[in-house]
């Protein structure tokens, strides 16, 4: 194998690759990626059984081949090189990475032991082409409020759905939930599927490069195909949680802030919550400010108090305030609403005005 490349190119395809490969005592062929040069691309791909990738890069093909190169040590030579075209040169189970300023010699493995890439074929299940920044608003906004625990797969998992013209995503640790829509032109439908949380942010990363991206759901695992290149993740199978059973349609007091503010204020008095990431919320539409308060016995206290405008009754409740600034975290809105159910009830909190995001936060026992 053979081929010249730009290293901007080769440096964005190998580096998104490398996070998918991982290492493996058993299979150490899993802590490569694969470097293919056929026709006038270079293919690379990569997989840790769990989910696989495959980014096409346009390239000068001297001679075809295929190479497997360990993952990190490649994507960190690649990284590192100074020079605006590098040549790929594979002889005797080495793979030269060549420039103007030098070059790395890196050993490789037997690229037979490199397992076929599992995805789903055009034809197969259902297919649907979403605006990428549509695909990336769904799985971006939700994805922190998925469980980091395995005990519960489906509580580890990103909820899809595309039902009459909406795109549906969601998530919950059963603390939280979050929840986020976006209206698709298209007559198709997605059944619910389950997407481990983790591969995520790898899809995020492949899908970046289009201006639309494909969904392909088939029987155990999705392909999303953006740009030419293509990602599949195993689905998880169970039930996710009844969720739209636990969202209240009745509160007593809603809460309008400046994202920026509320942001600000939760912030700091992070600083001074306890060991359980505490913060005490008062709802005091008489003052037309929500009051922020937090203790912790080895630092000291704090209150801190955002103008707001408000409606409803005064209350007061307990939240973990991680739970709070993740949600923040997401905001694409210039103000933000809290709305309450009540003491000992769930806020939800929105976008304002709401362009298709809510979560849903469990108060914490006084």
């Amino acid at each position: 194998m053979k081929l010249e490349i730009l290293k901007e190119d080769i440096d964005r395809a190998i580096s998104s690759a490398s996070k998918v490969s991982n290492k493996n005592l058993s299979l150490p062929v899993l802590g490569c990626v694969v470097v293919s040069a056929q026709n006038e691309h270079v293919i690379v791909r990569a997989t840790n059984l769990d989910v696989s990738v495959e980014i096409p890069v346009k390239a000068k093909i001297l001679e075809e081949g295929s190479v497997a190169v360990p993952a990190q040590i490649f994507s960190q030579t690649i990284a590192t090189s100074t020079d605006t075209k590098i040549t790929l040169f594979e002889k005797d189970n080495v793979l030269v990475v060549g420039g103007d300023h030098g070059d790395a010699k890196l050993k490789t493995l037997d690229v037979s032991e490199f397992p076929t890439l599992s995805y789903v074929k055009e034809g197969q299940g259902v297919a649907v082409s979403v605006p990428t920044k549509e695909v990336t608003k769904a799985l971006k906004t939700v994805s922190f409020a998925a469980s980091s625990s395995g005990m519960r797969p489906e509580l580890s998992s990103i909820y899809l759905t595309l039902q009459e013209g909406v795109l549906i995503t969601a998530a919950t640790d059963s603390f939280r939930l979050a929840e986020a829509w976006v209206p698709v032109k298209t007559k198709q439908a997605i059944d619910p599927v389950l997407i481990p949380a983790r591969n995520v942010q790898d899809i995020l990363r492949v899908i970046s490069e289009g201006d639309t991206t494909e969904i392909r759901v088939g029987e155990n695992q999705c392909t999303f195909i953006s740009g030419g290149a293509q990602i599949t993740s195993r689905t998880i199978d169970g039930a996710f949680p009844e969720y739209k059973a636990i969202i209240p349609t009745a509160f007593v007091a809603t809460t309008t802030m400046l994202t920026e503010d509320a942001v600000r204020a939760f912030r700091k008095v992070s600083v001074f919550s306890d060991s359980f990431g505490r913060v005490e919320i008062q709802n005091t539409p008489s003052k037309k400010q929500l009051l922020l308060g937090a203790t912790n016995t080895q630092v000291g206290e704090t209150q801190e108090a955002v103008d707001a405008v408000m409606e409803g009754e005064d209350v007061s409740m307990n939240f973990n305030i991680r739970y709070i600034t993740d949600a923040l975290s997401v905001l694409s809105s210039d103000s933000v609403v809290f709305k309450i159910a009540g003491e000992g009830k769930p806020v939800v909190i929105e976008e304002s005005p709401n362009s298709g995001f809510m979560c849903l936060v469990m108060p914490m026992n006084k």
